[in-house]
């Protein structure tokens, strides 16, 4: 049996396990349910791609599993990786990404400790702004000062921490 990564937006969130079966190989790709969209999965080869096709819910996670002939996996040659690529979004206006959120702020608390930060999502929900702000391994705690507030969930597929304020003052995320 054959293991490659699974990746989804450039992260490593799965994986695919191939197991041949003579003229046919079994192909089983899975990761956890972003919950955003329909994702289609394929694999990645040094001279060509194999679509697998749509990735189905089930148990909180995404998975397909297909039996192509074994010659069309070899003609894609050594395989670097899958992939997992969303081919239609749920809500797509929910959230909006950023590359500067400390220019979202006038305080000089939240703009200083903002300013390192290079990825974001946001949102308004009637009077409340909310920050997505992804963790990262082997990196701080985003606004670590206010951690206490923070809800942790996916964000565009990405595990963030979600802040919500409310006139530029930090409020618990279920308050509205």
């Amino acid at each position: 049996m054959e293991r490659v990564k699974l990746y989804c937006r450039g992260e490593d969130l799965g994986e695919v396990l191939l197991r041949s079966e003579g003229v046919r190989t079994e192909i089983r790709a899975a990761m956890p349910d972003p919950g955003d969209g329909l994702y289609r999965a394929l694999l990645i080869g040094r001279d060509g791609q194999l679509p697998l096709g749509v990735m189905e819910p089930a148990g909180g996670e995404l998975a397909v599993c297909r039996r192509p002939y074994s010659r069309d996996l070899r003609a894609i040659g050594a395989l670097l990786r899958g992939e997992a690529r969303c081919s239609f979004r749920f809500q797509e206006a929910l959230w909006r990404e950023t590359c500067c959120p400390a220019q979202m702020f006038q305080s000089e608390f939240l703009r200083s400790r903002l300013r390192s930060v290079s990825r974001a999502w946001w949102r308004r929900e009637r009077e409340l702004l909310r920050l997505a702000l992804p963790l990262e391994e082997g990196k701080p705690f985003p606004l670590e000062a206010l951690f206490c507030l923070a809800q942790i969930q996916r964000v565009e597929g990405r595990l963030c921490a979600v802040y919500a304020f409310r006139e530029e003052e930090p409020v618990l995320s279920c308050q509205q």
